[in-house]
This record gives structure tokens, sequence and C-alpha cells, in this order.
């Protein structure tokens, strides 16, 4: 299955995640913000990331804009959670992310992996 990078600084939604991505099979690592993500994707080279929008030290879309930088990371895609994403209209700059608004369910989450795995394994 695939490794994913899960990056959120609230330990319980991260931890939350990670159960479930390791009962489904995957491999999940994890950060606590964007800064220790990025050291995490040059360490582990995940397949996927699922980043929360609102962190401290550097949020989401920062994140996503240095790994845009870097030809090595910049083709990994990304599911962003946020409460924020709509009222922004942040779903609109980069099309190979997708958004999740929390709170979601467990579904919604699993069925935007399944999706942004295949993704990578059409193309």
């Amino acid at each position: 299955m695939a490794k994913i990078l899960v990056v959120d600084d609230e330990a319980s939604i991260r931890n939350m995640i990670t159960a479930v991505l390791r009962s489904r099979g995957h491999e999940p690592i994890e950060a606590d913000n964007g800064i220790s993500a990025l050291d995490m994707v040059k360490h582990h080279s995940p397949q996927l990331i699922i980043s929360d929008v609102n962190m401290v030290n550097m949020n989401g879309f920062m994140l996503r804009e240095i790994l845009q930088q870097d030809q090595l990371t910049a083709r990994i895609p990304m599911i962003m959670m946020t409460g924020i994403a709509n009222d922004a209209g942040a779903w609109q700059s980069d099309p190979s992310v997708k958004y999740l608004s929390k709170p979601f369910k467990i579904a919604d989450l699993m069925s935007l992996v399944n999706e942004k795995l295949n993704e990578l394994s059409i193309g």
C-alpha cells in the first residue's frame, strides 16, 4: 500500500487519521507542522500528503508552495483539511489538491485518499 504523510498540529486528529490509514494497510508517517513535514518528505518520500491548512510555524498552503518549487516533490498529491477552503476560494488555486472540510467523516477522507492514489497508479 501507500506511504502517506499526515500533517496536523492537533495530535488527536493525526492519531485518528494514522490509525485509520494503518488499519487499511497504508504506511502513515506523521508531522506536527509544515516545517517538520518538509523534513519528513525529504527522508520518507511519501506518495500522498494529508495536511491541515491552519498550523503554527508553516501552514498547509505554505507547505504546498514550497513543495511545488522542487521538481522531486512538486507532483506529490495533497489532501488539505480545513474549514476555510470554500470561503477563501482556495480550492480553485491548484487542481491537484483536494479539500476536505472539517469536521469530516472517515469515509469521505478515505474516498479522497483512494481517489488520489488511483490517480497515481493511472498516471
